[in-house]
């Protein structure tokens, strides 16, 4: 029997990882102002509620037709530009739907306590989606010569709607070439073809774009090139660990546990922060020995904490516990500056050595 080829029709899109985390972006940035506003205005129902007949319009309705919307425009439109409004478009309806997951899951309703932790592991697994699109959209120089061929045609067929970026042509004219020079006339024949294609003009530099670019090098050199911040980045990765250990101790022992509910929340909590803890006190230990292992040890207990522990932390917090999760966020993007930073420092002192090598 004739079977299909799994790749038949699956075809990423150079620009796919980038609308998914700008999907995934949009989702979580909706869910956080949604759930302000509801608190701010005291939880509003459209329609009235209740007391006017049973209506109620719920913001999960108009999620899905903001997802509906953004299929649309996904599946009638081609191009890049349809693709990213689709990804706000359904980025803001995934949001708005996700936010009453409480409603689908449990009598309790939008305040059912676990709903938050929900709400974090889903995001949590559409970022993991967007770093696996990634990881694979650097392995496609290795696929086989039509799947190159098929997205660099894809990439031909944006720059004749509204022109291409010189990186853009470079990257699709590299994919093609990966294999050596073309030889396939269909090959030749988009090589072409996006060199044919014309240049994307150049946006008018906004006043203040120099400034921020300026403001943002100086940033990230001052994070990445200060030893010091590394040690205090140390500290407060322990610290962070620290704080649920010494607050749930604390509230068992005044009694504060008394009425709670959500102790397997509260057990997965202490486990991962248990674990994150270890992991930061081996990390900071290692600071005196190797700074590229304690760097990456303490990369791991930040990642125990988010991808785990921020779970339970939400169920027993609720939204309160954003701001734990901004902190961990924080410190983890430090050490990954400080990692990318000591790596690009290594490549260029061995750069010459390998040279010389090399040469002899």
């Amino acid at each position: 029997m004739f079977r299909t080829p799994l790749t038949n029709g699956f075809l990423r899109t150079a620009s796919a990882a980038a609308h998914l985390r700008l999907f995934v972006l949009v989702g979580v940035v909706t869910v956080l102002v949604t759930r302000a506003f509801l608190a701010l205005t005291g939880y509003p129902k459209l329609g009235g509620g209740a007391g006017n007949g049973g209506l109620h319009i719920s913001h999960m309705l108009w999620g899905g037709l903001l997802m509906l919307a953004g299929l649309l425009v996904m599946l009638v439109f081609t191009g890049a530009a349809s693709r990213r409004r689709g990804a706000v478009a359904g980025g803001v309806g995934f949001g708005l739907f996700i936010d009453e997951v409480g409603k689908l899951v449990a009598t309790d309703g939008y305040f059912y306590r676990p709903a938050p932790g929900i709400i974090y592991l889903t995001f949590v697994a559409l970022t993991g989606l967007a770093w696996w699109v990634t990881r694979m959209g650097r392995a496609d120089r290795a696929a086989s010569s039509t799947i190159r061929a098929a997205s660099a045609a894809d990439t031909a067929l944006q720059g004749i709607l509204c022109g291409l970026s010189a990186q853009d042509r470079s990257e699709a004219l590299d994919r093609l070439r990966a294999g050596g020079a073309p030889t396939a006339e269909l090959d030749k024949a988009l090589v072409a073809l996006l060199e044919a294609v014309p240049e994307r003009p150049a946006p008018r530099p906004h006043p203040y774009d120099a400034a921020v670019r300026r403001a943002y090098a100086w940033l990230v050199t001052q994070v990445s090139g200060t030893r010091g911040l590394i040690h205090l980045v140390a500290w407060g990765t322990t610290l962070q660990a620290a704080v649920l250990l010494v607050g749930v101790a604390s509230e068992g022992l005044t009694g504060g546990l008394a009425g709670e509910t959500q102790w397997a929340a509260i057990a997965g909590a202490l486990a991962c922060s248990l674990a994150s803890l270890v992991l930061s006190v081996r990390g900071t230990a290692l600071l005196r020995r190797d700074t590229n292992a304690a760097l990456r040890t303490l990369r791991a207990a930040l990642l125990v904490d988010l991808l785990l522990g921020q779970v339970f932390k939400f169920t027993i917090n609720q939204f309160s516990g954003v701001a734990g999760w901004l902190i961990s966020l924080a410190l983890l993007s430090v050490l990954s500056l400080q990692v990318t930073h000591r790596q690009a420092v290594r490549t260029k002192a061995s750069g010459p050595l390998s040279a010389t090598r090399q040469t002899v």
